[in-house]
């Protein structure tokens, strides 16, 4: 086994963590981390000679439905930098899933103590929180809602519209009768978030206990704003908020919240149509705060 001698540079790992906010969206999942990944590569390139940097994407998936004839329960794709000039690498790790919530995170654990990063960052929160129709939680259903709308993010806002002309009216039409039907049962009936605060706090806690016993960097995010389409959720984002920020005091774990100056300088046009996940523009301006705040304790 070849070993790593004080002029071979060593491998880096970052691992980031999170649901469809992390991930990405679209055929691309493009996501402040896949832009961070560019934005980092662009810096090296600046400078020169410097280790490059590499990008994998893992998601969990059930192993029946992926393939019938082989056992698989891990799907993803590897990014390699092919301008790699030196034995050293920073390798991003994004295991981050849409529709997972926080307690899928500890299914990589064995996976993250075994690369030993040296930084994890946490984007959870915002899927847990958006307030939802009560009848998800009771499934107290009136008999007029179809049962394939009865999921969690059935009836959520689309992201964007197919370019296609037919596609685009079939989609447009059934995102409205969505909307208005989520509407009114939000009105009928005080709506309540997938996970309450208490129990997500405590998966939260236990998260970074697993993870400080590593000794990893982690690095907290606060919740993005989000938009009309979700009722009283923005209430709830602010409580969520303040409640990691007493944790990373707690724990003594790093605190971003990047969604302040979002607030603070018109956040629509960063994020699609459903006003939750951000767009190309704002996954480009997550990755520069990110990456701003990252360099304060984190060199690439």
């Amino acid at each position: 086994m070849q070993q790593v001698t004080p002029s071979q540079p060593a491998v880096r790992n970052w691992v980031f963590l999170g649901d469809s906010l992390t991930e990405g969206v679209g055929s691309e999942r493009v996501s402040h981390v896949t832009e961070l990944v560019k934005q980092l590569r662009g810096d090296l390139d600046e400078v020169g000679g410097s280790p490059s940097v590499h990008h994998i994407r893992l998601r969990s998936v059930e192993p029946g439905s992926f393939d019938r004839f082989v056992q698989f329960n891990v799907a993803g794709y590897m990014n390699v930098d092919v301008e790699a000039r030196q034995a050293g690498a920073l390798w991003i790790w994004n295991l981050a899933c849409e529709g997972r919530t926080i307690e899928s995170d500890f299914e990589w654990l064995p996976l993250i103590a075994a690369i030993k990063p040296e930084l994890v960052v946490i984007f959870r929160g915002s899927l847990e929180s958006i307030i939802r129709p009560a009848m998800l939680q009771d499934g107290e259903w009136p008999i007029w809602v179809p049962r394939s709308w009865r999921t969690y993010a059935s009836m959520d806002p689309r992201c964007y519209f197919s370019s296609t002309s037919w596609r685009r009216l079939k989609q447009t039409t059934i995102d409205g009768l969505k909307q208005r039907a989520r509407q009114k049962l939000l009105k009928s009936r005080p709506g309540k978030p997938l996970m309450d605060l208490e129990s997500f706090a405590h998966h939260y806690e236990q998260l970074i206990t697993h993870l400080r016993e590593l000794n990893s960097r982690v690095l907290m995010l606060g919740l993005l704003p989000v938009g009309e389409y979700f009722p009283d959720s923005a209430a709830q984002f602010e409580r969520v908020n303040k409640r990691l920020q007493d944790l990373a005091k707690t724990y003594g774990v790093d605190f971003c919240d990047w969604a302040a100056p979002l607030r603070a300088n018109g956040f629509e046009k960063l994020f699609y149509r459903d006003t939750f996940h951000p767009n190309d523009k704002g996954a480009k301006e997550l990755a520069s705060m990110l990456k701003t705040h990252m360099s304060n304790g984190t060199k690439a």
